[in-house]
């Protein structure tokens, strides 16, 4: 199997799990939101997050104007919005942990309290520094590259990410190592958050264990779903920034698209976190699995 074969075949797994994860997360909470013109700031990161993923699969189902076109220029555009979107997707991952740590850890700090009264207030100017500084940093990358290194890019998103690997090494780009930074700062923040948070909910479960005993008290199996929740969001997180790390520095290209395979399966592990973790989301797909069930078994019947 050739590796554009295996590129595609990336594509389109990443496109028919992700895609229905993401948009189900999106439709919801915009249903919700239509409903009652507010959403709380936690659907607010995980819409975001939806829409980032939702945005990526739209550019891999896009490149299907390459093989018509074949022009640089379009897969200039193509990872112009994939650096964009991946770091916009690492700061909405980076509030969302803060957020829980907030709602859950209680610190007798003078600045952790007024984030956690203020928090939904400057949350708005959080997405606006976001997409701005997404597109400051990805910029300055883009810049460099040339058409003449784009003129014999793949078809697809994988294909990009790899071909313009090797521009950002040949050049040793200071911008890159901006992009980084501030990619690494996200993720530090992450997972110090997480840390926090899973040390904080282990020590409040010890606590209810011994006072009420077992872990079939709603309050416990609660605390049990937001400690598996935020574990595997903290590690899918890291390892999935630790892939695109690795695919941004290596130069073996095989290596790469096995990493791109992990980065998909992590993302996709990511979506349906978040659905469980969060009652609303939870509450609708069981809805929808109740509803296809019933509609089975009315058709089995009949």
């Amino acid at each position: 199997m050739s590796l554009t074969l295996f590129t595609y075949i990336l594509d389109l797994i990443s496109c028919l799990f992700l895609t229905p994860t993401s948009m189900f997360i999106f439709v919801i909470n915009l249903l919700s939101w239509i409903k009652v013109k507010k959403l709380l700031p936690v659907d607010q990161l995980i819409t975001s997050i939806s829409v980032c993923n939702i945005v990526e699969q739209m550019m891999m189902f896009t490149t299907l104007l390459n093989i018509i076109y074949r022009n640089p220029m379009i897969t200039m555009i193509y990872f112009a919005l994939f650096s964009m979107v991946m770091s916009c997707n690492v700061w909405f991952s980076t509030f969302l942990c803060v957020y829980f740590c907030l709602k859950i850890v209680n610190v007798k700090n003078t600045l952790y309290i007024c984030l956690q009264r203020n928090f939904q207030k400057i949350l708005p100017w959080l997405f606006v520094s976001v997409i701005l500084g997404s597109v400051l940093v990805s910029v300055p990358i883009i810049l460099n590259i040339t058409e003449g290194n784009l003129s014999n890019s793949g078809l697809n998103i994988s294909a990009i990410y790899m071909q313009t690997n090797s521009v950002f090494i040949d050049n040793k780009e200071k911008d890159l190592l901006a992009f980084m930074i501030l990619s690494w700062i996200a993720m530090l923040i992450l997972s110090i958050s997480a840390s926090v948070i899973v040390t904080s909910l282990i020590k409040h479960m010890n606590q209810v264990q011994q006072n009420i005993g077992g872990f079939r008290s709603p309050n416990m199996k609660a605390h049990v779903q937001a400690l598996r929740t935020v574990i595997s969001f903290l590690f899918t997180n890291v390892f999935i920034f630790l892939v695109l790390t690795g695919n941004i520095t290596s130069r073996d290209y095989n290596w790469n698209y096995l990493m791109f395979l992990i980065y998909y399966i992590s993302k996709g592990v990511v979506s349906w976190s978040l659905i469980k973790g969060n009652r609303t989301l939870d509450k609708a797909l069981r809805n929808i699995f109740s509803k296809l069930h019933c509609t089975n078994t009315s058709n089995n019947v009949g």
